[in-house]
């Protein structure tokens, strides 16, 4: 079988910075300051980890579990709202990929995602995309900070829910080298798409399974997956 992980932003959509805008209203609300992104990394990172960059920045002082939790879920009750204020877009091949592979016996949908579970439907749906994932079986943020945790609950509920992942050809799509980073730790086929902050050359530098500009037309992305096989 094939499992394909996607990640969201900068691989399926575009949020115009929504997400961050959010974030910037959620710690004003909660602290009445505003939020410098000067030196925040967001691109590749879950939003425990940029939250914990943002009270850190806020405060001076290392963020505590309760300030993370608290400053997440104000950042998605105010996401629906910059989404529908912002002009993002789905990324180019998304939507008929998606289409193609949707529903066949021998492909599964997920996700690996920093998002988390909530905020990931709220953005997918926004674009109209939520109905193509299985989100009982994706890998989400959750209490994780960094994607390899993350990647590495996706490898188990893999093994849980079909078995033994060595029978299986699992991929992982992502935009930045974080999104290789954590196929590699479970032993996936990595796509690098240059589609968000970083270039194809970036990528490539890390070594994926393949580096590609956009996502290609359908024909083309299940002919390079049925390679594997042959």
């Amino acid at each position: 079988m094939n499992i394909f992980f996607w990640d969201i932003d900068g691989t399926l959509i575009r949020t115009s910075k929504a997400g961050l805008l959010a974030f910037c209203q959620a710690t004003e609300e909660l602290w009445d300051t505003s939020v410098d992104f000067t030196n925040i990394t967001a691109a590749g990172m879950t939003d425990n980890f940029i939250a914990r960059q943002i009270i850190r920045s806020v405060f001076k002082r290392e963020a505590k579990p309760e300030e993370i939790d608290l400053l997440c879920r104000r950042y998605e009750a105010f996401l629906p709202a910059q989404l529908a204020a912002k002009q993002g877009w789905v990324l180019p091949g998304v939507q008929d990929i998606l289409s193609r592979l949707y529903g066949q016996d021998d492909c599964k949908l997920l996700l690996l995602t920093g998002n988390s579970s909530h905020g990931a439907q709220v953005k997918l749906r926004h674009f109209k995309l939520d109905g193509f994932f299985d989100f009982s079986c994706s890998a989400f943020a959750g209490q994780c900070e960094l994607r390899v945790d993350i990647a590495r609950n996706a490898l188990a509920t893999v093994c849980s829910n079909w078995g033994d992942a060595n029978q299986h050809a699992i991929y992982v799509i992502g935009d930045t080298p974080h999104d290789i980073e954590c196929g590699k730790a479970i032993g996936a086929y990595t796509i690098g798409v240059a589609t968000g902050t970083y270039s194809g050359e970036q990528l490539q530098s890390c070594s994926p399974w393949w580096t590609i500009d956009t996502l290609p037309v359908p024909d083309q992305f299940i002919e390079k997956i049925a390679a594997i096989r042959r």
